[in-house]
């Protein structure tokens, strides 16, 4: 997410030169970004369960309390850190061509979607399902619904796609996400069941499994993913063809 590079961007801008000394405002935003770029490192090498105020402040070589002065509580730093991924996202989507169909531009939603989300797996177990009200979430919310009051849709049924669109795609970053989070054991465990188990399962108990057995293990999450998008997209077009 080349955080530390967006951070010191930041920090120029809100200085301007190397005279000026930064308001108290600044000074807050700077550190409140350096707490989400810790934070982002911590869940990512500790997991889930290591993203706490405490050992937050640990990794800063502050007081747990400091951090207090600079989020109300560990959910709002946990916004703060949903927040900074969906800027990734809205900044890997760039601006929408003018020639660009709306089935494509959702195409590309989904796409840096699953590549930011599948990055930190530990930090989108933890957000995924949140809603930051934050200035990017806000710009990717009205793209995704002016792309899709491109597709000719009502109002009420681009909200409801809208909705299903962005349920869908963050619902399987997060199994993706939970996936990977588990110990390498247990992703080896459930990756080879269907060699282990269901191949052997009696083929006049289980017709149907047994004669496919040779394909269930060799779908991919991204394949998953991709096939399930497209499928929210067509019946999009379904949709706005009935209008």
């Amino acid at each position: 997410m080349a955080k530390n590079t967006a951070t010191a961007s930041r920090a120029q801008r809100s200085t301007g030169d190397a005279t000026r000394q930064p308001t108290r405002r600044e000074r807050r935003t700077l550190r409140q970004e350096a707490a989400v770029n810790a934070a982002f490192t911590l869940a990512e090498r500790e997991g889930v369960a290591g993203l706490t105020m405490r050992r937050l402040g640990q990794e800063l070589d502050v007081d747990a309390a400091v951090l207090y002065r600079l989020f109300r509580d560990k959910d709002e730093l946990l916004l703060a850190v949903c927040e900074r991924t969906i800027e990734t996202i809205v900044t890997e989507v760039g601006e929408v061509p003018g020639d660009e169909s709306w089935q494509d531009t959702l195409r590309r939603i989904a796409e840096a979607t699953w590549q930011v989300q599948t990055r930190f797996p530990a930090i989108t177990t933890l957000t995924f399902a949140r809603t930051t009200g934050g200035p990017f979430e806000a710009r990717l919310v009205e793209l995704q619904l002016a792309t899709l009051a491109r597709s000719g849709l009502a109002p009420d049924q681009a909200v409801l796609y809208y909705r299903t669109f962005v349920d869908t795609s963050l619902g399987l970053c997060a199994h993706s996400a939970a996936l990977s989070s588990l110990d390498p054991e247990v992703q080896e465990k459930d990756a080879t069941a269907w060699t282990r188990i269901y191949a052997h399962l009696p083929a006049d108990q289980y017709p149907a499994t047994r004669a496919h057995i040779d394909h269930l293990g060799s779908v991919s999450g991204k394949l998953l993913y991709d096939t399930t998008m497209e499928a929210v997209i067509s019946a999009i077009e379904r949709a706005a063809a009935a209008v």
